[in-house]
């Protein structure tokens, strides 16, 4: 994870580009968990959305497959 506050190409990240990054890595750590199976069904779905606009920002890079996503 970037635990920098720079994007990808090192600029410094706004405010809700921040909080994105926020949401992002809260929803790996909740897809990392022992849900049950539509809660974790969810949270896949969530990150896989949120992991386009973290990637499409430049925020962060890696592929979802490891968590099935």
């Amino acid at each position: 994870m970037n635990h920098t506050l720079n994007d990808l190409l090192g600029t410094p990240l706004a405010a809700d580009e921040a909080a994105l990054l926020d949401v992002y890595s809260r929803l790996k750590d909740l897809a990392g968990q022992d849900l049950v199976p539509c809660a974790a069904a969810n949270v896949r779905v969530a990150l896989a959305a949120v992991a386009v606009a973290v990637t499409d920002l430049g925020l962060e890079y890696e592929h979802l497959t490891d968590l099935a996503c």
